[in-house]
């Protein structure tokens, strides 16, 4: 059984994680310049052009649930680091 303030923490620190990625995205895009922003924005559409084209929404589909297994991984290795908690 999984105790409820062990719950409590996992969901405090996906918050608080939540919260830190926005504000280092903003950092980000504060940084960027108008040419950088624009080809980032450029190889996305290509990307999602080339997806479309080839019907690989499913490969998107995987590469998005792979980052965000890996990101949980990196969170529960790091609520391990703090004690357990």
């Amino acid at each position: 059984m999984i105790r409820k303030d062990t719950i409590l923490s996992f969901l405090e620190g996906h918050k608080r994680a939540d919260e830190l990625i926005v504000e280092e995205k903003k950092k980000r895009l504060t940084r960027l310049l108008g040419e950088d922003s624009f080809r980032e924005y450029i190889a996305l559409c290509e990307l999602a052009e080339k997806g479309i084209r080839k019907g690989n929404w499913e490969i998107l589909q995987k590469k998005k649930i792979e980052f965000l297994l890996k990101r949980r991984q990196f969170f529960n290795r790091a609520g391990r680091f703090r004690g357990g908690q």
